[in-house]
């Protein structure tokens, strides 16, 4: 009888073992959409102007604003789980952008590297997870564009149609692995024309 019991026990502890290395969770990072899937229309200055009294003459000031956009991901688990265990967490440390160009001023740009801090719970619905990634900082637009900054509100141009691809990754905190998920955004860089009586609006 002990023996019966014992084998039983063996048997039970081994068609355990297959269906946990069977069912562990395999999950998949996505990006589902940058900026809502739509294109990115980037000013480079926003001016501001006011009357100099001392010089009696109009002062025209300008600064680069910062450009973010919502990001959608997407942290999905595929395959059986069971409801006791620990749900996965992905922790995205970093987003790595790469700009690429399509008009004639042949602007080389670097990539650029975006520290991040967020958390990303593995859900079996697919529950996307939206925040905020800065695609164009001020020192990007002052490294590339300072040229075109020329102090008239009024001038209007179209400096460069760039295709992003962003690059988010970190690691999971659960299964001790590497996760990556790949976006791509189009960003028309412009010195658009601004109202100046609403500086920084």
């Amino acid at each position: 009888m002990r023996r019966s019991l014992l084998g039983l026990l063996t048997v039970v502890a081994i068609t355990g073992l297959v269906l946990t290395s069977g069912c562990q969770r395999a999950t998949e990072l996505r990006v589902l959409s940058m900026n809502k899937g739509n294109l990115l229309r980037s000013d480079i200055a926003d001016y501001y102007q006011y009357f100099d009294k001392v010089d009696s003459e109009t002062v025209t000031l300008s600064e680069y604003p910062s450009d973010s956009v919502p990001v959608e991901l997407q942290y999905m688990e595929i395959g059986a789980g069971l409801p006791t265990w620990t749900p996965y967490v992905a922790l995205l440390n970093k987003a790595t952008i790469k700009y690429v160009g399509t008009t004639e001023a042949g602007y080389q740009y670097a990539p650029v590297n975006i520290p991040l801090s967020q958390s990303i719970t593995a859900d079996k619905t697919g529950k996307p997870v939206t925040f905020y990634v800065t695609v164009a900082s001020p020192n990007f637009k002052d490294t590339y564009f300072s040229d075109a900054v020329s102090g008239d509100p009024n001038d209007i141009g179209l400096l460069d149609l760039v295709t992003a691809t962003v690059t988010f990754s970190g690691y999971d905190s659960v299964a001790a692995t590497q996760v990556s998920a790949v976006g791509l955004l189009q960003i028309q860089f412009g010195n658009f024309y601004d109202d100046p009586t609403k500086f920084g609006k």
